[in-house]
């Protein structure tokens, strides 16, 4: 405990591992706070931040807008960008006040006497802004036109018939009920119903009442899946086109793989079947062997292989590894394969109009960068005494602890902040990212600013349609540069990921328990389930699939493939 403590305590003290946007808002609310003035202050406080975000998104916008038409014109900051020197790009409006009502509805932070909002209270509230406002409820009007709004009792339509109908909303008007509706959802997911389940926990001498409380009871995921299979399979999802993800610490744990994570598993296997396109854009550089990626996303290729995804929607998965350096989409055959880089069509060749795009990058540049960064590197290491090692990739250079030995945090911030500086007042005019990965330090050939633009230019989606989740948005971090090119939700875990992944489908409309009462569509389920076995659906074996995909173990350092028993030896 002593130990998260002076974490935590380091964490506010040490000026790079603040977010300044964050820090000023709480610092605003507390005088509200101290006067407990919370409870009637707040909210304003939320508008007003809004209104100097919206002002913010004015002055830019009409200063690229000159800048693009030649015209002379001299950078006058907002009243945020005084406030806030380090605040970058929005790319939609946030709607604050309305994300910090919600949020206050479900966990009453104005009631709170000794504790003030919290800097993850706020990351909180701004993730909620930010899927709102890509939900396309604040701009008014659903792209479905299938789901009106959502009523307290979690029946669809305004009547009681149970009907759809078709609900327009005037312009900027918020859709409330389904905020209430997000409200309602579990603060922590409940244990979701396993896979294998085949409905018998509901038989034998149950009673009605306890059939229907166990029915409600079963997780948002589920039902948000039911609700789902009621709509046509290419129905649009309202909300972003493009999402990307890190890998580490956002779908799975830091150096660990995706194995068994079912209900992460289901929501990304939604967002592909109602036409949302998923990219992987990770550090992990293993060039273009797909079979270490595969490895590494095991659990959920096998998902999507045993729910049937098929088509087009298999071919919205990509992997972009080393950042922006080696892009892979998936096949057929569930397999990752390389997405050409040259000749008509490739990606590299359709993004060359981008200056900082991978296919005008020189292999002497290249050098020139990972050379200083070894040399860096070495450095630190010689002058902090760290039981370190370094490797060399085709477009990174490591710094990773050697067997049985951890480096401190403090020294893997010296050593980015370090060669980040060095490579800064360089001449090189290459993008590159040097971050702390949390058990080493990493310093990557480009970055996720490219990966995400080279994504939303091939794939021609712009960029407030597009969303990045991940976990590293602090300047040590290596999501920090997606920030200057899309809309970003801030996450800590995968957990976290699935809570915001499920708040999009909630917020894009999708009802829970959908049209029929618990209980009476449980016994229709059972009794179609007896007549057509066809209609079942098919189930995961995650243990299985792990029993046989845990023969191999993988350094994810290096890459190297390493057989069970070797790997038991040794730390990877």
């Amino acid at each position: 405990m002593s130990n998260i403590s002076s974490r935590r305590r380091n964490y506010l003290l040490t000026p790079h591992r603040r977010d300044g946007l964050i820090e000023w808002m709480k610092s605003m609310l507390m005088h509200s706070f101290v006067l407990d003035a919370l409870d009637t202050t707040g909210a304003d406080t939320f508008s007003h931040f809004e209104l100097l975000i919206d002002e913010h998104r004015k002055m830019t916008d009409q200063y690229l807008d000159d800048i693009s038409q030649n015209n002379k014109s001299t950078f006058v900051p907002s009243r945020l960008k005084q406030l806030v020197p380090q605040v970058g790009t929005f790319y939609t409006r946030l709607p604050l006040r309305k994300a910090f009502e919600a949020y206050n509805l479900k966990y009453g932070i104005t009631k709170r006497r000794h504790i003030c909002i919290s800097f993850n209270e706020i990351r909180h509230i701004l993730n909620l802004a930010q899927i709102i406002a890509m939900t396309d409820m604040y701009k008014g009007g659903s792209q479905l036109g299938l789901l009106p709004p959502l009523v307290p009792n979690g029946n669809i339509g305004g009547g009681g018939g149970g009907g759809v109908a078709h609900h327009e909303k005037k312009e900027g008007e918020t859709d409330d009920q389904a905020i209430r509706a997000w409200t309602s959802m579990t603060v922590t997911p409940r244990r979701e119903v396993d896979d294998k389940s085949d409905g018998s926990q509901y038989s034998g001498d149950t009673t009605p009442e306890e059939r229907s409380r166990a029915m409600c009871d079963r997780s948002e995921s589920i039902a948000i899946e039911e609700a789902f299979s009621l709509l046509p399979d290419r129905t649009a999802l309202p909300g972003p086109k493009l999402i990307c993800f890190d890998g580490d610490q956002t779908l799975y744990s830091d150096g660990a793989n995706f194995e068994s994570n079912p209900r992460l598993a289901k929501y990304l296997f939604l967002l592909l079947k109602h036409g949302v396109t998923i990219a992987v854009v990770t550090a992990a550089g293993y060039e273009y062997q797909a079979a270490k990626y595969e490895l590494r996303l095991s659990g959920l290729l096998a998902y999507f292989k045993e729910k049937g995804l098929k088509g087009d929607d298999l071919e919205r998965f990509y992997i972009f590894g080393g950042e922006c350096n080696y892009l892979l989409r998936l096949g057929a055959d569930y397999k990752l394969h390389a997405v050409k880089e040259n000749g008509p069509g490739g990606w590299m060749n359709s993004t060359k109009h981008m200056s900082e795009s991978p296919g005008n990058w020189s292999e002497s540049e290249v050098k020139s960068v990972l050379d200083m960064a070894e040399a860096s590197f070495n450095s630190s290491m010689e002058d902090q005494n760290m039981r370190a090692r370094i490797i060399r990739k085709k477009r990174s250079v490591g710094l990773i602890p050697k067997a049985d030995e951890k480096i401190t945090r403090e020294a893997l911030d010296e050593a980015v902040l370090r060669i980040q500086s060095e490579l800064d007042n360089s001449k090189t005019n290459l993008p590159f990212c040097a971050f702390n990965g949390g058990r080493d330090a990493w310093v990557d050939v480009g970055n996720k600013r490219v990966g995400v633009q080279v994504l939303q230019s091939y794939l021609g989606v712009p960029p407030e349609e597009s969303l990045h989740i991940g976990d590293q948005f602090l300047n040590t971090g290596n999501d920090f540069a997606a920030r200057s090119v899309c809309p970003c939700v801030w996450i800590t875990s995968p957990e976290e990921t699935s809570y915001i992944l499920k708040s999009i489908l909630r917020l894009a409309g999708v009802p829970l328990m959908a049209i029929l009462n618990p209980v009476d569509y449980e016994d229709k389920k059972q009794v179609n389930g007896d007549k057509d076995k066809k209609g079942i659906e098919k189930k995961v074996d995650f243990d299985e699939m792990e029993r046989r995909t845990s023969r191999l173990a993988m350094d994810v350092f290096t890459g190297e493939m390493i057989p069970l028993q070797r790997a038991a030896s040794r730390d990877v």
